[in-house]
């Protein structure tokens, strides 16, 4: 009996070590043909076993073919549909894609309701501001209350509008509201206490 331990690695694990031994003896034989039809068989079989990950059906095939080479070890010569991989373009990461992360002075109010808060600054005094302002103060204290978990602190709301605004929407006392943005039930934004079970009493009588 052979043990795992003894035998060659699988370069790609999810396909077996049937379908391995199969592209292992795909590659001694000498015939082209042979060797063409027994390749386009090994992928018609890795399609069954490997899950589908929604894409096109020729990106699915590219992608088995790439991944025929490469448990081949790249020795593998057949007439492939599909530009032949080396090993470096295989191996080659991916560039990194930077995250959009300037522009945004207080991250848990989000990129949005800066932008809110700076055209509402932009508005003519008078009650149409106001009431628009009070409403930016509603969304400030709900996004402020799901990142502190429930702790509201009004001054707070009131020095970080005026910084949102770059100075120009000062607090005053008719953008003052009492409502209490109500919060999804997300676990951490809702803790509910958990009543303590009464012990039973074994006292005796």
């Amino acid at each position: 009996m052979k043990y795992n331990t003894t035998r060659t690695p699988l370069i790609i694990r999810e396909y077996g070590r049937s379908v391995q031994n199969m592209i292992d003896f795909t590659c001694t034989v000498e015939d082209r043909e042979k060797r063409n039809d027994m390749a386009r068989s090994i992928v018609r079989v890795m399609s069954q076993l490997s899950e589908q990950d929604g894409g096109s059906r020729e990106d699915r095939e590219h992608q088995l073919y790439d991944h025929l080479f490469a448990m081949s070890d790249f020795k593998l010569d057949i007439d492939s549909p599909y530009p032949i991989p080396t090993r470096e373009t295989l191996r080659k990461k991916p560039e990194i894609v930077p995250y959009p992360t300037n522009g945004i002075r207080l991250k848990h109010y989000g990129r949005s309701l800066q932008r809110m808060i700076s055209k509402a600054s932009e508005q003519p005094e008078g009650d149409e501001k106001t009431a628009l302002v009070r409403l930016l103060i509603i969304q400030m204290k709900r996004a402020y209350m799901l990142w502190n978990q429930n702790v509201l602190d009004e001054h707070l709301i009131a020095e970080q509008l005026r910084i949102l605004s770059d100075g120009k929407i000062v607090y005053t006392s008719d953008m003052h509201t009492d409502i209490v943005p109500e919060l999804p039930d997300i676990g951490y934004a809702k803790k509910k206490k958990k009543k303590k079970k009464k012990k039973p009493n074994n006292t005796k009588n």
